[in-house]
């Protein structure tokens, strides 16, 4: 018969002491969404096509199509819902890995792609031209280095954002090209869709302030309460025209 001495009778209570306490600890923090929709505060305007002229999209497209003439500054759908509005947000502590690869705007059927580009400040973005037509990437910034080159068919041009802002980005050679660089210190960002929904994910437990920005309406700002299980109530926030007599923050 086998006996168990004291000494092996010890090391089994503590291994169950081990077992029991990492079996009861707190389970780890639950990474939640923030999530809502940004409509249009009274009357849907009425959104008019780009002009674009024949001779100025010459070389755009492929013999038989068109320039896509929406105009992007302001999408709005019959029910009110606003496309292309920045949603931002910062988490206390947590850190913005910067990406390794640039940010790529690219040039492409002489229009910008994506209409905004979401930028951590201190990221690279590349000016992409996929078209076989020349292109021009202006900038208009205020803090950082503006840009103003031309940038042949199939080549690129590379700049870095250090200052957080929007960069408008035209076109001087399309005057129908128009996008933006979004230059942000947020942790965690969004963009609505044509439905006018964002969705923010990982983002943990707590009380946040979303800063909101559309490059024709201006700014808002909305919070949010993210639970311990990662929930969050719907934020729906509604953003008009300037009124006559006010002035909007840009």
């Amino acid at each position: 018969m086998k006996l168990t001495t004291p000494l092996a009778l010890t090391a089994l209570a503590a291994a169950a002491a081990t077992f029991a306490t990492a079996t009861t600890e707190a389970p780890a923090p639950v990474a939640g969404k923030v999530h809502g929709k940004i409509v249009f505060d009274g009357d849907v305007p009425e959104t008019k096509p780009l002009t674009i002229k024949d001779d100025q999209a010459k070389g755009c497209c492929a013999d038989g199509e068109k320039v896509d003439s929406t105009d992007r500054t302001m999408i709005v759908s019959k029910d009110g819902a606003i496309a292309n509005v920045v949603v931002t947000l910062t988490v206390a502590d947590a850190k913005v890995e910067l990406p390794k690869e640039p940010i790529v705007m690219d040039q492409s059927k002489c229009r910008f792609e994506p209409h905004i580009a979401m930028v951590p400040a201190g990221a690279t973005i590349a000016f992409l031209n996929s078209d076989s037509v020349s292109h021009n990437v202006h900038t208009y910034s205020v803090k950082n280095d503006p840009l103003n080159k031309t940038v042949a068919a199939g080549s690129k041009l590379e700049m870095k954002a250090e200052k957080e802002e929007a960069i408008k980005v035209a076109c001087d050679i399309h005057p129908w090209m128009l996008s933006y660089a979004y230059v942000t210190e947020a942790t965690h960002w969004g963009i609505t869709g044509a439905d006018g929904m964002f969705t923010i994910e990982g983002v943990p437990a707590g009380e946040y302030k979303l800063d909101i920005w559309h490059e024709t309406l201006g700014k808002a700002k909305a919070e949010v309460t993210v639970a311990a299980d990662g929930s969050s109530e719907a934020v729906e926030v509604k953003m008009g025209e300037k009124k006559k007599g006010g002035r909007r923050r840009r």
